[in-house]
């Protein structure tokens, strides 16, 4: 496990990814996640800037169909 300072454990990254950037703007990652809302599940999908740590945009919706994670990227251009 890699310990960050004021953070939690994280986990192990077995391919060794380096997905820290030196300057803003430089390197981006995307997820997605579903969430259980009044009887329903909605998927939220983020883009992060991995410098900054800071979400550059954000999209939810009741699928998980590609336009879910593509209008994070939009909203964080």
């Amino acid at each position: 496990m890699v310990r960050v300072p004021g953070t939690a454990d994280r986990a192990p990254d077995p391919v060794e990814r380096d997905s820290v950037a030196d300057a803003p703007n430089r390197t981006w990652v995307a997820d997605f996640t579903h969430v259980a809302a009044w009887g329903r599940t909605v998927y939220v999908a983020f883009v992060v800037d991995t410098f900054s740590r800071s979400i550059l945009g954000w999209s939810a919706a009741t699928t998980k169909h590609t336009e879910l994670v593509l209008a994070a990227v939009e909203i964080g251009l």
